[in-house]
């Protein structure tokens, strides 16, 4: 077994084989045989293997083993009501046991679910951009997901943009002086802000290129519903905003997440309240970007290529922003300006 499959089954505290739990997979959801079997390296968390038999490819989710039980069903819970709602969301497949299945494997227990294996990449993979039609799409679906009537149990997410000044306040101790000179103005003013002036919904909260497949065929589907809340509903726009931004282009930038926003207000208006505090959340997304893959580099010692570019396209957006707002930019379309 190689010294990066070891590093990742650590997630979910296993030091043995993975044939040997895949293959049990394999029986109890009566898929086939075990042909092959391609851990997935993006993500920080879950374990996520893809796993090819004489019947297909599917893709199986083993979930950490810091998720508790209770934690896990909430994610399939979630995962159902998102497809029951009309996103373009993976199937999932049903066991003997439910959508949530559980495997005594030596003496712990592996908790997991299986989807169907998309056949096609993350933007982040391909390296690409979305088109205008494909930014309309995004803009939809993040609609959909936000008129949905769910408000599932709070789950503490340690990337999350509410969470900003806690985090901050644990891990700044590790940025440079730079990083710390853009972070500190928004810890002081988030220290002291009243989050619950803003309209809330369900939030997936993290639709960024590694959590949107694109097929062949040019189908795209949104993935990844794991730190998914019940936030303020500007947080998804201000996420999303961070999907464009691979690009030296800022210009571009501006004018394609112009179009979402737009698209977005089909469905759903946005209050006056969320227009003006826009600018300020996006700071925040950019800013939490650069603590946490920085605590990554530093701590965790996470040198992967996912993580230098949350880390550098952090420092990008809150610079781009920085010089936007010396400037008083302001977005025509969706009637706001930088505070």
């Amino acid at each position: 077994m190689s010294k990066n499959n070891k590093t990742f089954l650590k997630r979910i505290d296993y030091k043995g084989n993975p044939l040997d739990f895949i293959s049990i997979v394999c029986r109890d959801y009566d898929i086939g045989s075990c042909i092959s079997y391609e851990i997935v390296e993006m993500g920080y968390e879950d374990l996520n293997i893809i796993i090819k038999t004489d019947k297909g490819k599917y893709f199986a989710k083993f979930f950490a083993s810091f998720r508790d039980e209770k934690e896990c069903s909430r994610y399939v819970n979630i995962m159902l009501k998102v497809l029951s709602a009309g996103v373009n969301h993976p199937k999932l497949y049903k066991s003997s046991q439910g959508y949530l299945h559980k495997i005594k494997i030596g003496k712990g227990v592996l908790r997991l679910c299986l989807m169907e294996c998309i056949k096609g990449k993350t933007f982040y993979e391909l390296g690409a951009n979305p088109t205008i039609e494909e930014s309309k799409f995004l803009a939809n679906q993040a609609a959909i997901i936000n008129r949905i009537n769910i408000k599932p149990e709070f789950l503490y997410d340690q990337w999350a943009i509410v969470n900003f000044c806690k985090e901050y306040e644990e891990k700044g101790k590790y940025l440079s002086g730079e990083d710390k000179g853009l972070l500190d103005p928004l810890y002081n003013k988030f220290s002291s802000y009243n989050i619950g002036k803003l309209p809330y919904c369900f939030v997936h909260g993290d639709i960024l290129k590694t959590n949107v497949i694109k097929t062949d065929e040019g189908k795209m589907y949104i993935i990844d519903f794991a730190v998914s809340n019940y936030y303020p509903r500007i947080i998804e726009l201000a996420i999303l905003y961070c999907f464009f931004m691979d690009t030296d282009d800022f210009k571009k930038t501006d004018q394609m997440f112009e179009i979402v926003i737009n698209e977005y207000q089909k469905n759903i208006k946005l209050t006056s309240s969320e227009k003006s505090e826009f600018p300020f959340f996006l700071k925040l997304a950019h800013a939490m970007h650069i603590l946490q893959a920085n605590y990554q580099k530093e701590f965790e010692k996470n040198n992967s290529a996912e993580n230098k570019y949350w880390l550098e396209l952090g420092r990008k957006g809150l610079l781009h922003s920085g010089v936007y707002d010396d400037k008083n930019r302001h977005y025509d379309n969706m009637n706001y300006h930088s505070a």
